[in-house]
């Protein structure tokens, strides 16, 4: 059963990965010479739109009843210590994987190494949240991102590699907000 707090919960995921699916490919576009003049503003509109979608779902979660479980909200609760201490790991690893490539000359490898990262953190948040689609998310970014080594060129690696990030986390954007459809808006 979808419960307000649950509701909530998925939606505020799918802000949040709006907002980094925007982020990857502004970037990757950002950095394609050749990039269509249309691009970046398309991709800011995508990422608007899927956030509108998602303030919607945030006020059609009211109309969901209030269920006050205090064994939900200590599973809550410490789901969202595991979230920030995965976070801070992956944000860590982030800097650390960025400092020693930039500092040995391979700074064009930051944004797969950094992609790759994001990849495998879904994986335990896949456990913690409950939400199984996690685990897809995270093995298609980092399958994903593993197809775009092929790329020998580092402009265009790093355009695939942007793209498979916002493809794949636009993706479960949608697949998210699908999950709150039974509620009318």
């Amino acid at each position: 059963m979808l419960t307000k707090a649950r509701m909530r919960g998925i939606v505020g995921g799918a802000a949040i990965l709006a907002l980094f699916g925007g982020f990857w490919c502004i970037a990757a576009l950002v950095f394609w010479p050749a990039r269509p003049a249309w691009g970046i503003p398309a991709a800011s509109a995508a990422t608007f739109a899927l956030l509108v979608v998602c303030v919607l779902r945030l006020r059609a979660s009211g109309k969901l009843p209030d269920s006050h479980d205090p064994a939900a909200a200590a599973k809550g609760k410490r789901a969202g210590i595991l979230f920030g201490i995965i976070f801070g790991i992956e944000g860590g690893l982030i800097a650390l994987g960025s400092v020693l490539l930039a500092g040995s000359g391979h700074g064009d490898w930051i944004p797969v190494v950094a992609g790759l990262i994001v990849g495998v953190h879904f994986l335990p948040l896949a456990y913690i949240f409950e939400v199984p689609l996690y685990y897809w998310t995270g093995a298609l970014t980092i399958f994903g991102i593993l197809g775009c080594l092929f790329i020998h060129a580092a402009g265009p690696r790093l355009l695939c590699v942007g793209l498979v990030m916002a493809g794949v986390l636009w993706l479960t954007v949608l697949l998210l907000l699908m999950q709150t459809r039974s509620v009318s808006t």
